[in-house]
């Protein structure tokens, strides 16, 4: 079979989040193994720097409606057309429902080329968790069933979600793919741990730090961490330890209120410094209920820090139960939340123990793997 060639479109590409790093690092993966994949995306936000990544510029933005921490661009499609009969494309990956995604789905549908998908982020729930809406969510459900119905593959990052694809969208299972998880064990690993980064952001450096990384949104449940946090610091006043989230969202307005209780937003930080922060913290905390899979929770336990994460979503399944990288805690329960961090706080041979099994879980999921399931599943569909 020839190297067939695939159009990736996408509406978040730069952003500080587990669906921009696993896009990117499947552009970078085609680089490395001389595959022809091709990312269309359209923002006016910071967009990674690679030569099969193409970035137009938006023709206007607005803030998303119930979802005002994401940009919905409107792309220029006649641009993006000539861009794609350029390409020549023989298959069209959508990997987001936004304007750039219905804009690949229009134009695959135009041009007569097979199209595939996967399933990032489940926006009906976030919908209800934005508007406490049962109906909102059941319309969201509705729109996101009629646009998927014809796809001739739609992948999942985890086992979880292929039932809920299948209930609340009516997407039928034998069409739904796994994509092996995966992460960059070159970017997250302990060997990028450097003390000495806590004094740029004024942080002691003798303190425990729980870290958080991802949008620091209402549906990343960030406001049930904080609270969660604070209550556990109200009770042990002695406490030696920082909560520090990394990431951008509406939430960080919130600094002020918590500052008192050792909660610090540092808001986006890439590149090494984000490694660094990774290796150098004592364990991750991942509160959310409506992720996927949780790309920042392969992130950590590739650094050697162990996760704590919801029994709810997709991240629970990247606690390995032979080699338990971290612990998995009942959602939305304050109790059991703050018991499971005061105990990693108060327990340092546990998180050693758990850091190291969280380490070895990971070097089982490198990227190149991942990219190689993501690659080879797609192209079985061609025809």
């Amino acid at each position: 079979m020839k190297n067939i060639k695939i159009a990736l479109f996408t509406d978040t590409i730069g952003d500080l989040n587990g669906v921009s790093r696993f896009i990117t690092d499947m552009a970078e993966q085609s680089l490395v193994h001389n595959k022809q994949l091709h990312v269309i995306s359209s923002t006016a936000k910071y967009c990674p720097k690679l030569p099969n990544i193409y970035n137009f510029t938006p023709k206007y933005k607005m803030a998303m409606p119930f979802y005002s921490d994401l940009d919905l661009t409107y792309p220029n499609s006649k641009v993006i057309k000539e861009k794609i009969k350029e390409l020549s494309p023989d298959l069209i990956h959508i990997s987001s429902p936004g304007a750039v995604g219905y804009l690949g789905l229009k134009i695959a549908k135009e041009f007569g080329i097979p199209y595939s998908g996967t399933y990032h982020t489940d926006f009906p729930a976030y919908i209800k968790d934005n508007t406490k809406l049962e109906s909102m969510k059941r319309l969201t459900d509705k729109i996101m069933g009629k646009f998927y119905k014809d796809f001739e593959l739609l992948f999942s990052r985890s086992h979880e979600y292929i039932e809920i694809l299948n209930h609340d969208l009516g997407f039928d299972k034998e069409k739904v793919k796994i994509i092996k998880p995966g992460t960059n064990l070159a970017k997250f690993n302990p060997l990028h741990k450097n003390q000495e980064i806590w004094s740029e952001f004024n942080i002691p450096t003798e303190s425990t730090k729980a870290l958080y990384v991802g949008r620091t949104t209402k549906e990343k449940n960030i406001l049930f961490l904080l609270e969660t946090w604070k209550e556990m610091m109200e009770e042990n006043k002695k406490l030696d330890t920082y909560l520090i989230l990394v990431g951008e969202g509406n939430l960080r307005k919130l600094q002020q209120k918590y500052y008192q209780y050792n909660i610090r937003f540092l808001g986006p930080v890439v590149g090494k410094k984000l490694s660094q922060l990774y290796a150098s913290s004592d364990f991750f905390v991942f509160p959310s209920i409506t992720d996927t899979l949780g790309q920042v929770v392969m992130e950590s336990q590739a650094s050697g820090i162990p996760a704590i994460v919801s029994d709810i979503g997709g991240p629970q399944s990247l606690i390995d139960k032979e080699f338990p990288g971290g612990i998995v805690v009942e959602g939305n329960n304050k109790q059991k939340w703050k018991e499971s961090i005061k105990d990693m706080i108060q327990s340092p041979s546990k998180v050693e123990q758990l850091g190291q099994n969280g380490i070895q879980s990971m070097s089982k999921l490198p990227i190149e793997e991942s990219f190689y399931g993501f690659w080879e599943n797609q192209t079985a569909i061609y025809k």
